[in-house]
């Protein structure tokens, strides 16, 4: 399985936080590797470059779909 990344997007409450309104979501997509979801990442975080409360994030869907196997349930 290739190490999926989602990049996506929207305003956020307070800039420094990770509160997206749920009503500007933007999602960019899903990409293949980290490479093609950094320039993704960087070339939407540039479009709103000027807008503090834009935030753009890339999310490792492969570690959400592959856990560590080392990590219990409960521990």
């Amino acid at each position: 399985m290739s190490k999926l990344h989602l990049v996506f997007g929207g305003r956020v409450k307070d800039p420094q936080g990770l509160d997206f309104e749920e009503s500007s979501i933007d999602v960019v997509g899903i990409f293949p590797d980290y490479a093609s979801a950094e320039k993704a990442w960087r070339a939407a975080a540039q479009r709103t470059v000027d807008d503090a409360e834009m935030k753009f994030v890339v999310v490792h869907l492969h570690r959400l779909l592959e856990p560590d196997p080392n990590l219990q349930a409960g521990n």
